[in-house]
């Protein structure tokens, strides 16, 4: 957390790689930082925060890309994120493209990537997604900014699901989710 809000108060770098477990916390940090980075000099910063947290995400500058199936298309990479980079924001100064489970874009996608990431618009800042450090190649790691994240203890989990279930139940679920929160949502019993 201090790093990523040091890098607001310096401003940010052009591209980050959050890797860590699944469940543990990525998205939702990815989520809160774009909505940082989109509010940054806005007229309304709350209002920009507001249409960029949503899932999806509702604010034009904001490109969310998840794999379809086992891995990214290399077009849609292509096309969501490659093409659209040196585009200008539609709004504010600055565009965030996520791409959710880096590690499932294949050696393809990440190599046409290289040029973005080696050359990027001063506007643009990319943010990769991964839960396993193997799938992403070393000459993408290499040119982002590393932010390593843990899994989440069982008592940060039990109070992110607190009153959704019985103590004894959250308890469990919590020691049973190996720190992932949405595992330790669906063994409480909910979604």
């Amino acid at each position: 957390r201090a790093e990523l809000q040091a890098a607001l108060r310096q401003g940010p770098s052009h591209a980050y790689l959050f890797q860590g477990p699944s469940g543990s916390g990525k998205a939702k940090v990815a989520r809160a930082f774009a909505a940082e980075i989109l509010a940054t000099g806005s007229e309304d910063p709350d209002e920009v925060r507001r249409r960029a947290i949503p899932d999806p995400p509702v604010h034009p500058d904001l490109v969310w890309l998840a794999p379809k199936g086992m891995s990214h298309a290399v077009q849609e990479v292509r096309e969501r994120v490659i093409h659209q980079a040196p585009l200008s924001p539609f709004e504010g100064s600055a565009r965030v493209f996520v791409i959710e489970a880096a590690e499932a874009l294949n050696e393809e996608s990440q190599n046409a990537m290289l040029k973005t990431l080696e050359e990027p618009p001063p506007h643009a800042h990319l943010i990769l997604l991964s839960a396993e450090s193997e799938g992403v190649l070393p000459t993408i790691a290499s040119r982002c900014q590393l932010v390593e994240f843990g899994a989440l203890s069982p008592e940060v989990i039990e109070a992110e699901l607190d009153g959704l279930a019985g103590p004894e139940q959250l308890h469990a679920a919590a020691k049973l989710s190996a720190g992932d929160l949405g595992r330790a949502r669906l063994l409480a019993g909910n979604r």
